[in-house]
């Protein structure tokens, strides 16, 4: 009988609080610092290029196999060519990130990613550079 009291008092004290859920998609969350999201490529500001140069040690350090580099090479230098991420396969992991020297690639906010077409979750390189002008907190703006 006292756990039915209890109970019966935590839950009055429940009506009267604020709800701790949001109904999306009508209220958006704001995502945490730290987050993982879509990988994005970033630009060099200077110059407006890709800093990514097609070393492939992120396509290398990508446990799940997902991201497709192919580089071509000029004065024997490795120059980004093509570059695809597969989000169907990635995990978010953040190694692609971690490995690469050049710091070319960064883990963006965006975690809405779902998709009626599997095509669809392959990303190639320009809309990977496209995701770079989301912020942390205009991201919610822009929908």
């Amino acid at each position: 009988m006292l756990r039915v009291i209890k109970n019966f008092f935590i839950n009055l004290g429940n009506i009267f609080r604020k709800p701790k859920t949001v109904l999306y998609p009508r209220e958006k969350i704001l995502v945490n610092e730290g987050s993982r999201g879509l990988p994005r490529l970033k630009l060099n500001l200077d110059t407006l290029d890709i800093i990514c140069n097609g070393c492939k040690d992120c396509e290398k350090a990508c446990p799940q196999k997902c991201i497709t580099v192919k580089s071509a090479y000029e004065d024997n230098e490795p120059v980004l060519d093509e570059f695809y991420i597969n989000l169907g396969l990635c995990s978010f992991c953040g190694n692609c990130v971690e490995v690469c020297k050049y710091k070319a690639i960064e883990l963006s906010y965006r975690y809405q990613l779902a998709e009626y077409d599997i095509e669809a979750l392959r990303i190639e390189k320009m809309d990977l550079v496209k995701q770079a002008e989301y912020s942390i907190r205009d991201f919610w703006t822009k929908l």
